[in-house]
């Protein structure tokens, strides 16, 4: 059985003493108090005794080191204003909230899976992010990660477009699933700050002069390619739509849209008067170096694209002639100028009806 602690005064030639052991005392030796009347030293030696039964027994049998520990641990939270307790009681919650979680890594795998069933577009987004993420915060656990992190992580410091604005949102999209697992806090997404938008938010669109010369050149150059810039010019289809489009999938009564579309739902779309002049001259195929061929008719119709030297040739340079500089090619150029001039003009054969076959 443990010995009691004992608080006695005694009178010596300095005064009334009261010794306190080394296990008590805020220096970790032992301490002696000295008072100028016995009932000073008597109330001190009672208040030492109520203080150690009220921490029970562990009070008295802190080992010297910790003591040690103790008082330091207290000037570093000085400036903070927390005491012991409180700082011990924050660490705890630090540690069960990094047992509750768990690796960035780990979780991006199960949300990956969560994801199945997603459209294809959809996916391959959540995966570049997926592949950001776990490369710069693979090993971390999820509840630790600050707003930093999740900005640097995601590669959003300092920058903008639409590849910054879709790592933005595919990992909004994984820490409100990672969230609702309990693994981390939602609401601290929200701090993260949005890549800007970009240099113009002005929608860039052909004019009719453009559309012309595009047509034209792939009439000269590319035959078979003429029907898929007219469907793409007069129907409005989304690049990703068009790529997927197959020669049977186009006739004189309509063209047909799979149902693996942006809004996943198949549809037809009924050709305007202008798209069926086109298709009647220029039947639809697909053409299977499309690719190679878009860019190179873009540059011959005076576009700045790159184009593969081995494709085709360019047209000889006159000796002494300065070539005309070239337009950068707008994003999704095709799909925003048949939605600029159908909203504009109210009637769709206006102005592509001014855009006609050779």
């Amino acid at each position: 059985m443990a010995r009691k602690t004992e608080f006695n005064h005694v009178k010596t030639k300095a005064g009334w003493m009261v010794s306190i052991p080394p296990g008590l005392s805020s220096t970790g030796k032992r301490e002696r108090c000295y008072f100028k009347t016995r009932d000073a030293a008597r109330d001190f030696a009672t208040g030492l005794k109520e203080k150690t039964k009220s921490n029970g027994e562990s009070a008295s049998a802190i080992p010297p080191a910790m003591a040690e520990d103790a008082v330091l641990a207290t000037a570093v939270l000085a400036p903070w204003g927390l005491s012991l307790l409180e700082a011990a009681r924050l660490a705890a919650s630090l540690k069960e909230r990094e047992s509750a979680s768990c690796t960035v890594k780990d979780a991006l795998a199960a949300w990956t899976l969560s994801c199945e069933g997603l459209k294809a577009p959809t996916l391959a987004t959540y995966k570049n992010t997926t592949k950001r993420l776990e490369a710069a915060l693979g090993s971390r656990i999820l509840s630790t990660l600050d707003v930093d992190d999740l900005q640097k992580g995601l590669g959003l410091v300092g920058t903008s477009g639409a590849a910054a604005a879709n790592h933005y949102r595919a990992g909004r999209a994984f820490w409100r699933w990672a969230g609702k697992k309990g693994w981390c806090k939602i609401e601290l997404y929200e701090r993260v700050d949005a890549p800007r938008s970009g240099k113009s938010s002005n929608v860039e669109f052909l004019s009719i002069e453009q559309c012309q010369a595009l047509l034209r050149t792939a009439e000269e150059h590319f035959p078979k390619s003429v029907a898929s810039y007219a469907i793409l010019l007069f129907t409005g289809l989304r690049p990703s739509e068009f790529a997927r489009l197959r020669t049977e999938d186009v006739s004189a009564e309509g063209i047909e849209v799979n149902a693996e579309s942006k809004i996943a739902k198949r549809r037809h779309i009924t050709p305007i008067k202008t798209l069926k002049i086109w298709l009647e001259k220029y039947p639809f195929e697909r053409v299977s170096n499309w690719r190679r061929t878009d860019q190179a008719v873009r540059y011959l119709a005076g576009w700045d694209v790159w184009t593969d030297p081995d494709f085709f040739t360019p047209p000889p340079q006159v000796e002494g002639e300065m070539p005309a500089p070239r337009l950068p090619w707008p994003q999704d150029a095709t799909r925003h100028t048949f939605a600029t001039y159908s909203i504009n003009n109210g009637v769709m054969e206006c102005p592509h009806s001014l855009i006609q076959p050779l």
